[in-house]
């Protein structure tokens, strides 16, 4: 199994090309569009929210199809060619229709990149390939079980001639003194860390900008979009794409006020109060266009 070192990504070469396209405009648009696809996850990690089942039932709910269509069109006069990413609170490949989903994507915004994170429990060589065939740009395997599955994990993306940039293997299980291979976070207050052995260490709120509303828009099932997707107790919910248009909802009022607020080191309002999350890992370049903006205006 490969080895993990957490590191801080210091350069972030997506976001670097990407914001290229805004030197003119007032402010970005998000670089990222991430989607909680249903209500269901095939595991219960003592690191994740989910662990608890009361507060995390699995819910027989999910992304419709027409809603994503309405979504994707929305993007493309929008001329979006940043990511959609397909991880949120649950497990993408639960969702009934997640090839047709990424047809969709690769059909509508060709020149937009989709990217799954996935536990790993439901990929096969049939379904793997298909996803790929159906134009899937990226595969993160978050691996929480054994060696076995890694190396079988391992073996189809070879039998399927994928590389690390198509499909990544990422360990997940390396135990408590190792943080378990992430760098972990309390999920805005929604993890115990006491229950698996750890500690909070950081004295809340910090004092600590972060650039994930700079960059990122989080779309829930039921098209509630949240500050940002580490928000599991769904605390602040900016806006609703059923009701909304996805322009609208990235320019609200609630949106500039916790950017500008963040961009001062200040997270004494919530759900940020409550988070521990290290949100300078990436999207330094959003935060300097955000803040060039907030300086004029």
């Amino acid at each position: 199994m490969e080895k993990v070192e957490i590191k801080k990504i210091t350069v972030d070469k997506f976001h670097e090309q990407y914001i290229k396209k805004f030197a003119k405009s007032k402010y970005p648009l998000f670089s990222i569009i991430e989607f909680n696809l249903h209500g269901s996850c095939s595991r219960r990690c003592a690191f994740c929210p989910r662990v608890d089942e009361e507060i995390w039932p699995n819910l027989d709910e999910e992304f419709e199809m027409d809603f994503f269509e309405n979504i994707l069109m929305q993007l493309k006069k929008l001329d979006y060619t940043g990511r959609l990413a397909f991880s949120g609170f649950s497990e993408p490949f639960m969702h009934s229709q997640i090839n047709e989903i990424i047809k969709k994507i690769k059909n509508t915004l060709p020149k937009a990149r989709s990217e799954i994170i996935t536990n790993g429990d439901y990929l096969k060589n049939e379904n793997t390939k298909e996803i790929f065939d159906n134009g899937l740009d990226y595969l993160f395997v978050s691996l929480y079980t054994n060696k076995r599955t890694y190396d079988y994990l391992e073996n189809l993306k070879k039998d399927l001639k994928l590389n690390d940039d198509q499909f990544k293997i990422r360990p997940r299980n390396l135990g408590k003194k190792m943080n378990f291979g992430l760098n972990i976070n309390n999920r805005a207050g929604s993890v115990d860390y006491e229950r698996f052995g750890l500690k909070q260490e950081k004295s809340l709120p910090l004092k600590r900008s972060c650039n994930y509303p700079m960059y990122t828009l989080f779309v829930d099932y039921n098209g509630d979009c949240l500050i940002c997707p580490d928000d599991w107790k769904k605390k602040l919910v900016v806006g609703n794409l059923k009701k909304e248009k996805i322009i609208d909802v990235w320019e609200k009022k609630i949106f500039h006020e916790v950017r500008k607020s963040l961009l001062k080191g200040d997270r004494s309002h919530s759900p940020c109060n409550e988070c521990d999350v290290d949100g300078l890992l990436s999207g330094n370049e959003f935060a300097k266009k955000w803040g060039e903006f907030y300086e004029k205006s």
